[in-house]
């Protein structure tokens, strides 16, 4: 059996792609490495096909036409045949102390949703920042939405904390959009509904490597793909009326994963300082109060989203300055 169907979307990953696919080796038989290789023009295919050929019952190697990084997601859940599903980028790697308790543990337990701590590394010589989840869930239990805790200004669902059972992914009809960043908040935000059991491991286990100039979180990589952003808030935003979320507490984690989202695609949006910039943010609104009114009154008036949405120069100095008090919270590049 295969407890763990790790997918790694590669393109033009040869650099860094073998210290992650040697950090998942470690779980042997237990798991299966979807390698895709996205139309890469260097040897990552090569590599790919490789460690499939040596590794045969373990490692799979897709190779694509580019479709970005959901396309590889999208490609790695039809092909996953695991209980549950993580992706790993390129980049990253698991700390392999944490990563053997996991797979440990999970052996032992059946749940919707398991969630790990992850690290911050960089490459300027900053020393690592751990985003824990302790204060959040309680660890080594069975919970429901109604048993988690209040979550830290910095603390966010996010792709390298989550690893969903595969069941709830097919429930959900993941299909994310080609040539898009930033879609992995949709993947990690359109489950949350069919998830109703979570498990808390307080492992430092995913390692989230920061520093690469051309990497989607870098500042002016987030500007220059701000319509990425927007797109995507935009359909998180419009994918559930919030309101039939019975679960209380899981209403609120969903609504303040829109506002979350609603407010980066305008800070991006706002930052290249430009008319396009100015007119995409206003678009965005407008969808969300055309699809999704009740939600838009909630966060038009009434959230940070507001804040960094006030028109003209004294609104996008509010905006810039609210900004850099955030990034200085969380270092995320």
């Amino acid at each position: 059996m295969k407890y763990i169907s790790f997918v790694v979307p590669c393109y033009n990953s040869e650099e860094y792609m073998e210290k992650c696919i040697e950090s998942l080796l470690i779980g042997k038989d237990d798991v299966e490495i979807i390698i895709i290789d996205d139309g890469s023009k260097d040897n990552t295919g090569k590599i790919a096909d490789k460690y499939q050929k040596k590794y045969p019952n373990i490692v799979k190697a897709i190779h694509q036409e580019n479709g970005g990084h959901g396309e590889g997601i999208n490609v790695g859940l039809k092909h996953a045949t695991g209980k549950y599903f993580k992706v790993v980028d390129s980049d990253d790697w698991l700390d392999e102390t944490a990563y053997k308790k996991l797979l440990k543990e999970i052996k032992h337990i059946d749940t919707d949703l398991v969630v790990c701590n992850y690290v911050y590394t960089y490459t300027d010589g900053r020393s690592d920042q751990v985003i824990s989840f302790a204060n959040v869930y309680d660890e080594g239990k069975i919970l429901t939405w109604d048993d988690i805790h209040k979550f830290k200004v910095t603390q966010y669902p996010s792709l390298h904390s989550m690893m969903y059972k595969k069941s709830v992914l097919d429930k959900s009809n993941i299909e994310l959009p080609k040539h898009v960043f930033y879609e992995d908040n949709l993947f990690i935000y359109l489950p949350l509904v069919n998830t109703k059991t979570i498990y808390y491991l307080d492992l430092d286990l995913y390692r989230y490597y920061i520093g690469r100039a051309d990497q989607s979180v870098q500042e002016s990589q987030m500007i220059k793909r701000s319509s990425h952003q927007v797109l995507v808030s935009e359909r998180v935003c419009t994918a559930y009326d919030l309101t039939e979320i019975e679960n209380k507490k899981l209403r609120k984690l969903m609504t303040r994963e829109c506002i979350f989202l609603m407010t980066i695609g305008v800070v991006f949006s706002r930052l290249a300082f430009n008319k396009e910039g100015e007119k995409q943010y206003k678009e965005l609104w407008k969808s969300v109060k055309e699809k999704n009114p009740k939600l838009y009154r909630r966060m038009r008036y009434f959230s940070m989203a507001t804040w960094v949405s006030i028109p003209g120069k004294l609104g996008r100095q509010i905006m810039k300055l609210g900004y850099r008090f955030a990034h200085s919270l969380v270092n995320f590049n």
